[in-house]
């Protein structure tokens, strides 16, 4: 059933469009604004900030506070994927998926405590520029390489998903919503940088929480009040799903929604360059830390939000089920289905709550293309320039290509949303696949580099590489052979009209000769992290660990620095205290401009009076 909008709709949804691109704007030519207002009230005209270099469009300058921030780092993956995958997951499985909250509480402080406040102290562009300085350029490159895949894969799927329901209930084709939003997102990226896209994403993420709010509360109030909605989601059987079932193959239990969901959540919070450019922006590493552990109760709350809105949906659908009847083709559907049923005949409203999904979407496409942006200029672009040439960009030059770049990527996500037409896994499990798949050995690469002191560069080299194998070899396996789980209940006992029933399979199907392929998608991330760390620790064994050339404390979180100092004294050292790092790099990355050695030696310093 197609639902056609009335200009009203489109007036709301292209007045949000409109905004967004007004705010980047802004930011890009704030100075001359502010100076034309200081003018026009006769105020003293104010110093101009240099904000028209690389730094300040990825990095803000680094002055970004608590608040905007905050929103960002909660935005940039509450996106229309979480939103749309989530609300369906609670209307087929029930609300099991509420375990991942245990993984938040894993994965928020560890990524607080452990892994940001190494990037922070050492002021770095990018966070693979780490690993150039604990393993070496190698290892760099081909991590960035891989998050570059990650991200352009995910940006484009984020933005796949709402034009497919914006089709799904308008009957517009999906081209014409991918091309029209993602052309507005690259805009408002590529002209204010990082402080648009932050505080575009603070008014996306109030948008969209007051959009779910009240679609919670009027769905609540349709179906007859709390108590009924809680009656009927028991009858169906959606409040008792809870298994603590130990078996690594099950799809969903408490350990794998904790334990690999703490895997999955600090692959994305803790090495994730999208996240780690948030934590370098901000105005001190207390902002960032604050802004850390502020989002495990921000995605809690957000978390039980979808989930009681995914029971509205069970619970108002739970005698018609429009899968089985075919007013939707996927699950992934439901969502925006739901909401065009809920306010049919309310143009406006309807208009706004495709606004709302929409913000989900854009908040975390735009967080994409900036970040890819900035990987590729510091940690592909400029490295190869100053290896081959000799020669650094210039800063005006850094910035127009920086702004280049974010156009063309932008362009590039646009492209491949177009062709995700074709996946036939559903797009919560395509996701979070992905990030455990590349995310995963990512994740264990850092975690070698700062946790393990005597991984050398050839075993971090070894357990990147067998990571990125088992990491894609199960992630791939299971898209393209895909288990089929078994529903909950739903019925069809109290539809009118005349529909084509569609037959439900019953019976979950695990592959018995590759048990591996089964493995539950949340356990991607942990076994990359166990693979490469098994790989990490014999190859650097055999090449003799790092007792030639200890690694600078700086380069360690200091919880690893601790540990390691109290080993035994007949064990070679690991760790070194003096503040040597910047003689070592000028013998084994001459590459390296003496600009970004002298900030390298400043942060350096900077970084041994903080501790």
């Amino acid at each position: 059933m197609s639902f056609a909008f009335d200009w009203p709709d489109y007036v709301v949804f292209g007045f949000w469009l409109v905004l967004y691109s007004l705010i980047g704007l802004y930011h890009r030519f704030r100075n001359e604004i502010l100076s034309t207002i200081n003018k026009c009230f006769g105020r003293q005209r104010q110093e101009n900030v240099n904000e028209e270099d690389a730094e300040a469009l990825f990095l803000g300058n680094r002055n970004l506070s608590l608040l905007p921030v905050l929103a960002s780092l909660m935005a940039s993956f509450l996106s229309a994927v979480a939103l749309m995958g989530t609300t369906s997951e609670i209307y087929l499985y029930g609300i099991q998926f509420v375990f991942l909250i245990f993984g938040y509480l894993i994965a928020f402080p560890v990524a607080a405590e452990v892994y940001m406040p190494v990037f922070y102290k050492l002021k770095l562009n990018s966070a693979h520029e780490y690993l150039e300085f604990r393993f070496g350029k190698s290892i760099r490159w081909l991590t960035s390489l891989a998050f570059c895949i990650q991200m352009l894969v995910y940006t484009a799927l984020a933005l796949y998903a709402p034009s497919l329901a914006f089709s799904q209930v308008s009957g517009i084709p999906v081209w014409i919503t991918v091309l029209s939003t993602g052309i507005v997102t690259t805009f408002y990226t590529t002209l204010g940088g990082i402080r648009a896209v932050v505080w575009i994403d603070l008014l996306q993420l109030i948008l969209l929480t007051s959009g779910m709010l009240v679609a919670v509360i009027i769905g609540t109030v349709r179906i007859g009040g709390p108590q009924k909605l809680i009656e009927i989601a028991w009858t169906g059987k959606r409040l008792q799903t809870f298994d603590f079932n130990v078996n690594p193959l099950l799809h969903h239990t408490f350990w794998t929604l904790a334990l690999g969901g703490a895997g999955m959540v600090l692959s994305i919070f803790g090495t994730n360059q999208t996240q780690v450019q948030r934590y370098l922006s901000c105005r001190n590493m207390e902002t960032a830390r604050r802004a850390t552990l502020l989002n495990l109760p921000s995605n809690a709350v957000f978390l039980i939000l979808e989930i009681i809105f995914g029971l509205v949906m069970y619970a108002y659908f739970s005698q018609c089920d429009p899968l089985q009847t075919g007013e939707v083709k996927k699950a992934d559907q439901l969502l925006p289905y739901i909401i065009m049923v809920l306010f049919d005949g309310i143009p406006i409203i309807r208009g706004l709550f495709l606004s709302v999904i929409f913000a989900a979407a854009l908040s975390t496409v735009s967080s994409g293309i900036n970040s890819l942006a900035q990987v590729f200029l510091e940690d592909l672009i400029r490295p190869c320039l100053l290896h081959f040439r000799k020669k650094d960009l210039e800063r005006r030059v850094q910035t127009y290509v920086a702004v280049l770049l974010s156009g063309f990527l932008g362009a590039v996500s646009v492209g491949l949303a177009l062709l995700m037409q074709i996946l036939s896994s559903g797009v919560l499990n395509f996701s979070f696949s992905l990030f455990g798949a590349i995310g995963g050995p990512i994740l264990a690469v850092f975690t070698l580099g700062m946790i393990m002191p005597c991984i050398n560069w050839k075993g971090a080299l070894a357990g990147l590489v067998s990571s990125l194998g088992v990491g894609l070899w199960l992630s791939i396996e299971a898209i393209l052979s895909p288990r089929k789980r078994e529903k909950l209940p739903l019925s069809v006992s109290n539809c009118s009209g005349n529909y084509t029933f569609w037959a439900q399979s019953a019976g979950p199907m695990l592959n018995r000769e590759l048990p591996s392929y089964s493995l539950s998608y949340l356990y991607y991330t942990l076994a990359c992290l166990l693979t490469a760390t098994v790989v990490g620790l014999a190859v650097s064994a055999i090449s003799g660990f790092n007792s030639r050339s200890p690694v600078p404390r700086r380069l360690l979180a200091w919880q690893a620095y601790r540990c390691f100092r109290h080993l035994p004294s007949w064990l070679p050292a690991q760790t070194v205290e003096e503040e040597r790092i910047h003689i070592t790099e000028v013998v084994m990355f001459d590459s390296r401009s003496a600009s970004s050695l002298e900030n390298w030696s400043t942060a350096a310093a900077k970084y041994s009076t903080d501790i």
